[in-house]
């Protein structure tokens, strides 16, 4: 007899505790030069707030010596999110974004990183009349990224001005591109531009990247209010661009310095309508807002808007890593039709809804189904098959009132 009695075995789990999100880890490509810094090119640097990446070098001095927005951005970023994770990946100069994209060195570094989930790209060579042939380029990095089950649910181009003025009816048209995960940012703050000549065609896009991480992966870029505001903002009633006590965002322009004030509501309606990102106000209400969240495909897609992106990104990854431990597992049959058990069935959906329910309860969805049909023949060439539904939330892009007089209710 050993007098061993009773076995206790520790379980794990039943406290329900998760680990935490990484939806707020963002990466930002610059094709920069590495003088006067201690950074690497192609090598990925996390950053957790402003100043750890002036003690690389990347701060506004910087900047000023290469006529470059590089601190800025990050500035940017950690502005609007400052809870947010920043990898900043210095890489070749003197490319376009799609050529840039394409380096292999830069695919491995951003390959290691697997928690970054949206990609910012600044310091090309590209422009808003180059990048219209870019962006399909583009869309197949991330879809060669897909493929390896690394799923990148936005990459956001800097839109700098051509150098040859454009009027707003000769933008090129990015709702005509197949380009889902990628998006064009034209947006300006003025103050920035104003600080220098070589500043006066960019676009922001450390502030597109922080204001995206901040967000649910279900709320729009262009929300005048969020879910869920950092500490120094709870209370407020909504969260702009504009950071009061400083001439952040104070006022907003296109890339190529047009004031959004200037432009009429037809050319307003038009960037829009061509799947551009842009900041503005609204008449009468204070604070600079994004247009919205835009992708590079029609709107007639599933896809049309970078949530939708990071919604069926989220729901992947999970139900992946739901799945994953039950792959070559033994998958017991009814002895009497030969079909899967329903026994077996229940319990994947079970796994399934528990992974899915998460986005539920963080109200990131409105629901969502599964279906496995039990008549399937399982075999090393014939994988399991699931069908499944995600409900997204709808997103109120206007209001549309009418309102009278009477003399009586």
């Amino acid at each position: 007899m050993s007098f061993k009695g009773v076995k206790i075995n520790k379980q794990n789990g039943g406290l329900g505790r998760r680990n935490a999100s990484t939806d707020a880890v963002m990466a930002l490509v610059v094709g920069m030069p590495t003088t006067g810094t201690t950074v690497e090119l192609n090598k990925a640097y996390k950053l957790l707030q402003v100043s750890d990446a002036e003690d690389l070098g990347v701060n506004a001095s910087f900047d000023a010596n290469n006529g470059l927005l590089a601190h800025n951005e990050v500035n940017d970023f950690f502005t609007y999110c400052p809870d947010g994770t920043l990898f900043l990946i210095p890489t070749t100069a003197g490319l376009e974004a799609s050529a840039l994209l394409q380096e292999a060195a830069l695919k491995a570094t951003i390959r290691s990183e697997k928690d970054i989930k949206s990609i910012g790209v600044i310091g090309a060579t590209s422009t808003v009349s180059t990048l219209i042939n870019e962006v399909e380029t583009v869309q197949a990095v991330v879809n060669a990224f897909a493929l390896e089950n690394n799923y990148i649910d936005a990459v956001i181009l800097e839109g700098k001005a051509s150098d040859a003025a454009l009027t707003i009816s000769n933008y090129p048209d990015l709702r005509a591109e197949k380009a889902p995960n990628v998006s064009v940012s034209i947006a300006q703050d003025l103050a920035v531009a104003s600080l220098d000549a070589a500043y006066a065609k960019n676009a922001s896009v450390g502030a597109v990247l922080g204001m995206l991480a901040v967000r649910q992966v279900n709320e729009n870029l262009g929300s005048v209010d969020i879910l869920n505001k950092p500490d120094g903002s709870k209370g407020n009633e909504d969260y702009p661009l504009t950071v009061l006590g400083t001439d952040r965002f104070a006022a907003a322009a296109l890339s190529d310095g047009t004031p959004f004030d200037n432009l009429t509501p037809p050319e307003v309606k038009e960037l829009t309508s061509k799947g551009y990102i842009f900041a503005g106000a609204f008449n009468g209400y204070g604070g600079i807002f994004f247009n919205g969240s835009p992708t590079c495909v029609e709107k007639a897609s599933d896809y049309a808007y970078i949530e939708n992106n990071r919604v069926w990104n989220k729901a992947a990854r999970l139900i992946r890593t739901t799945l994953i431990p039950k792959v070559k597992g033994i998958v017991k049959k009814d002895p009497t039709t030969g079909f899967i058990k329903a026994t077996t069935i229940s319990a994947w959906q079970g796994l399934l809804n528990k992974a899915m329910e998460t986005m539920v309860i963080d109200n990131e969805i409105s629901g969502f189904d599964f279906y496995i049909n039990p008549q399937q023949t399982l075999t090393e060439d014939s994988p399991l098959k699931i069908q499944g539904n995600i409900v997204i939330d709808s997103i109120v892009f206007e209001f549309e009132f009418d309102l009278g007089l009477t003399d009586k209710l």
